[in-house]
């Protein structure tokens, strides 16, 4: 029998390209989705594969339960889970407010936590297996606006290097996927601000000006997101993955200067685009009515 992923989050972008690639590489994939009518585009994508469209909202216990144990009655096995269910959330953190935080922790940390946990007797029974965090750049450097999604792969990676060491001991691979800016809908569609981003207050400058920077920054850099899905497919075959693959626009430069700048030389060019957000969101300011 061929061998078995669930991979969250296939709606679009990472997961539905990820559970395409998969297919086409010989694996049956379950592919999760928060609403079965929200499969058109994946049924489309993988028309003639063995991609297998299944409801899980990765912060409902019951259908992370339900989800493993349909995987286990109906193939019997589990070689592999990709967490790549994932949202984003912009604003200052000042102006982020307390249930907003929370739910971004809920699916990004705590529902990949959780499935992992359910899945990993049934990974340690088919080793090697592989589990795959999808992870950003901003879980290894945090930028102004960012910060809750930041704080919350920040997470994702230690919890993840700290599974990476305990599941070794049981033929269990653990690993990082670190994208930079790549054309999903987490800027489209699925793009999530703050509610208090809007709202009139000290940060009004940064805030009309940083949105227009980081638009301007993604239109021009961001990438085709296939090269990611096929870069975890290939993981999910490696017998020695490293903890880390950064991938992508920007991911270089950010690993450089955590590694080789000193902080405040970081700080000082943050703090040159945060000025240069101001000067570009006061204009905005000015020429509203």
């Amino acid at each position: 029998m061929s061998r078995v992923v669930l991979i969250t989050g296939c709606r679009s972008g990472f997961g539905l390209l990820t559970a395409a690639a998969a297919g086409r590489a010989g694996w049956t994939v379950y592919a999760g989705l928060r609403a079965l009518e929200h499969g058109d585009a994946l049924r489309e994508a993988t028309a003639g594969l063995d991609v297998r469209p299944i409801v899980l909202d990765v912060t409902s216990a019951e259908q992370r339960e339900l989800a493993i144990a349909q995987i286990i009655r109906e193939t019997g096995r589990l070689d592999a889970l990709v967490n790549n269910a994932g949202q984003a959330l912009g604003g200052f953190l000042e102006l982020v407010e307390e249930d907003e935080l929370r739910a971004i922790f809920e699916t990004n940390l705590f529902g990949a936590w959780a499935l992992t946990r359910l899945a990993l007797p049934h990974l340690r029974a088919h080793t090697p297996s592989t589990v795959v965090m999808v992870s950003s750049a901003s879980g290894r450097m945090a930028i102004p606006g960012l910060g809750a999604y930041a704080a919350s792969k920040f997470a994702l990676e230690g919890l993840s290097e700290a599974w990476r060491h305990e599941l070794a001991l049981f033929g269990v691979r653990m690993v990082l996927i670190e994208p930079g800016a790549y054309r999903t809908d987490i800027f489209g569609r699925n793009r999530q601000i703050s509610r208090g981003v809007n709202a009139p207050g000290v940060y009004a400058p940064w805030v009309a000006g940083m949105d227009k920077v980081f638009a301007s920054f993604v239109d021009r850099v961001a990438r085709d997101p296939a090269e990611v899905a096929e870069v975890i497919v290939r993981v999910l075959s490696d017998p020695r993955p490293p903890l880390r693959t950064p991938i992508g626009p920007s991911t270089g430069v950010r690993a450089a200067l955590r590694a080789l700048i000193p902080e405040r030389v970081t700080e000082a060019i943050i703090g040159r685009l945060l000025r240069h957000a101001r000067e570009q969101g006061e204009r905005l300011l000015a020429q509203k009515p």
